[in-house]
């Protein structure tokens, strides 16, 4: 029963314009401000990486962000700490898509935007889904038996035309 919803709910995210724009682009700045709150300094790698993912919008690999990114700024052991902490502060979300590499995007938590993703199981080309219709269905569900603070992680997997050809 809730898979064919899941189904259901899909089939009308992806009819809608699944272009990665929102009501909101989180700022620079904005950003800044979460690294304060969280009591994290504005060093040159969590600058730049920060630009880096608002510019071009992932999810990165740690191994991409520092060679398309920020070249030879810092090595790979400082991307990774900065992504750790960035983390942790809720700025980025870390994405698993199954084939063991953590990919790592913006997160906006001030204006609660949410998305999944379609992901290419060939070339790894990775669509967005910007629109989340399952919350209402998920929260119905869960509060029904019980539990509450309910968060989802949802992520499809398909073969992209491009590697159908």
């Amino acid at each position: 029963m809730l898979g064919l919803l899941i189904l259901d709910i899909f089939f009308t995210m992806i009819k809608k314009d699944n272009s990665h724009h929102t009501a909101h682009q989180i700022t620079i700045d904005e950003l800044f401000v979460e690294m304060k709150k969280n009591n994290l300094k504005l060093t040159p790698p969590r600058k730049l990486i920060l630009e880096a993912l608002l510019k071009n919008h992932g999810p990165f690999s740690a191994e991409d962000i520092q060679t398309k990114f920020i070249k030879k700024t810092c090595d790979l052991a400082t991307v990774y700490r900065t992504l750790t902490s960035l983390e942790e502060a809720n700025i980025i979300r870390r994405c698993e898509f199954g084939d063991g590499i953590a990919r790592y995007e913006l997160l906006d938590p001030k204006h609660g935007h949410h998305h999944h993703h379609l992901i290419c199981k060939e070339c790894k080309k990775v669509e967005v889904i910007d629109a989340c219709e399952l919350e209402k269905s998920i929260n119905s569900f869960a509060k029904k038996r019980g539990f509450t603070n309910i968060s989802h992680i949802l992520e499809f997997f398909g073969i992209c035309p491009n590697c159908q050809a």
